[in-house]
């Protein structure tokens, strides 16, 4: 269903609705504010969809151990690529041929979606960056001996069950959320994210389960309340908008699909929103949680602004998690199915 105006009107909403508090003075406006990207009352703007349209992976790939950036020439030829997949896609070519599974087939871990799900279309960004983590300087995920544990449990019983209680699925699989923490930028389904700004507050509302953040700009403190996507308040520095979130809920007894946006009590994250030309956010993420990290780790994303008429469709997830007696009982059945051979 098209929505794109409910949405709209909804976020707005939801961020205007909320009194402003008496200690935010906004800014007068200026002449320039059209050309200079400012809202009408003078924050820079950041208002549009975004979402991460580039081909950087998280972690820096094994073969690539040591190496910050790729030549001239490996760059070259990942383009190539990305514009042979893009015509592929477009002609209706799938599996192997694009590297994803096809329609026909049944997708596993690490492509839950095949490609009927997928975006298609234009091809994704190259860079010469080997890695969108910057610190760690390796590019790997500092995790602790524990999380690594974690980390290949979950690889291993995803899709095996054991299927005795709806807490057995991971949380994307019970349409919880799969972590503010790539919550920007992560998802070639639901990448997806909406800002919409009004004097005091940025609201993110990310396509992906329906996500939503408010977020005070007015120099608040911290709340006491613990919450699943954190408490978060920001402020500008300068040109950048600077997302400082703690008091996570403690969900680390819960399965994830990606152990690294797992949240714990002592998550602590600090992002920044800095637009450096008309189509282009760089989002800078450092994740500080002892619980599942040794140290804290910083990635940088470049996120593109879509056309003006994007819009977001709607996120139906298990409707309502009336799906999940069925996907209990499908997984029970195929267990045994699996088990009696």
């Amino acid at each position: 269903m098209r929505y794109r105006s409910l949405i709209l009107i909804g976020v707005v909403a939801i961020a205007g609705a909320i009194a402003v508090p008496a200690c935010y003075a906004p800014p007068s406006p200026t002449a320039s504010s059209p050309t200079t990207g400012r809202t009408a009352w003078g924050d820079p703007d950041l208002q549009g969809v975004w979402r991460y349209e580039g081909a950087i992976p998280l972690e820096r790939p094994s073969q690539l151990e040591g190496r910050d950036t790729l030549t001239a020439e490996e760059v070259a030829a990942r383009e190539r690529v990305e514009k042979e997949q893009e015509a592929k896609r477009l002609e209706g070519v799938e599996g192997a041929a694009v590297g994803r599974r096809s329609v026909a087939e049944s997708p596993i871990r690490g492509n839950e979606y095949n490609s009927f799900w997928q975006d298609h279309g234009r091809p994704r960004q190259v860079s010469n960056r080997t890695s969108l983590i910057v610190d760690p300087p390796d590019g790997q995920l500092p995790f602790t001996p524990n999380a690594k544990k974690a980390e290949a449990r979950a690889a291993a019983r995803y899709g095996v069950g054991p299927f005795e209680s709806y807490l057995d699925p991971d949380t994307g699989e019970r349409c919880l959320t799969d972590g503010v923490t790539g919550m920007m930028w992560q998802g070639p389904n639901g990448g997806h994210n909406r800002i919409v700004q009004s004097p005091g507050y940025v609201t993110i509302l990310h396509e992906e389960y329906r996500d939503r953040r408010v977020i005070p700009v007015d120099g608040r403190p911290h709340g006491s309340i613990r919450q699943w996507f954190g408490d978060a308040v920001g402020r500008w520095e300068g040109e950048t908008l600077v997302v400082d979130t703690t008091n996570f809920v403690d969900r680390t007894n819960y399965e994830w699909a990606n152990i690294w946006t797992r949240p714990s009590e002592s998550l602590h994250l600090v992002e920044r929103f800095k637009r450096v030309d008309a189509a282009t956010i760089e989002y800078t993420v450092t994740v500080d949680d002892p619980t599942t990290f040794t140290r804290a780790w910083t990635a940088m994303i470049p996120i593109t602004k879509l056309p003006d008429d994007t819009q977001i469709y709607e996120y139906a997830c298990h409707e309502g998690n009336y799906a999940m007696p069925n996907l209990l009982r499908g997984g029970r059945t195929d267990a045994a199915r699996t088990s009696s051979r």
